[in-house]
């Protein structure tokens, strides 16, 4: 196995493990035995298990910070701009799922690694984004302006984030079809009637 396809196997077995087990409880021998070597062999690909860790997220953060930004490159109007920010956030959740279930286990010590490995700011563009749609719906009279739109966007990004737990695309429902659904409970709930 080539030294690249052997760094995403690590990350892959160790992602399934860490989202199994949690992070403190999984071993490197753990992660050596899944992936088929010996635990020594680990260290020519990661430093140590803080360090998988630490890729797993950067991979999963950097996707995501790519994709917000091709949405914004779209020149969309606010509540079509925002669906398609939960599009992403829901591709991203189902192409990274193991990221995602150690994030929501994990949370405080995945935003330590996170600020750690300098990601905080492709983090923040990815919220920054949602809540600027938000607000700009909200200033053009298309959503309540009597709803916080931080409390708006908090419920909204969990609830999106939390779907990674059961919902699975299929031929009937497409995650853009999902995200449209999303979309339209929350904003069909605080458009100005």
């Amino acid at each position: 196995m080539d030294p690249q396809e052997r760094r995403r196997q690590i990350l892959d077995r160790s992602g399934e493990i860490f989202a199994t087990k949690g992070i403190s409880a999984t071993t490197v021998r753990e992660i050596a035995e899944a992936c088929g070597v010996y635990s020594g062999t680990l260290y020519h690909y990661f430093p140590s298990k803080d360090a998988i860790v630490t890729e797993i997220i950067r991979v999963y953060v950097d996707e995501l910070y790519e994709r917000c930004s091709e949405v914004i490159g779209r020149n969309l109007p606010p509540i079509e701009r925002l669906e398609a920010l939960v599009l992403v956030a829901i591709d991203a959740a189902e192409h990274h799922r193991h990221a995602t279930a150690i994030w929501q286990v994990e949370t405080d010590y995945m935003r330590d690694k996170m600020l750690e490995a300098s990601l905080g700011d492709k983090g923040d563009f990815a919220a920054g984004l949602w809540m600027q749609c938000i607000t700009e719906a909200q200033a053009d009279g298309e959503l309540r302006s009597d709803i916080d739109a931080t409390t708006f966007y908090q419920l909204m990004r969990d609830s999106v984030w939390l779907t990674s737990r059961w919902f699975r695309a299929s031929p009937k429902k497409s995650n853009a079809d999902f995200a449209h659904e999303i979309t339209s409970i929350y904003i069909d709930g605080l458009r100005v009637r």
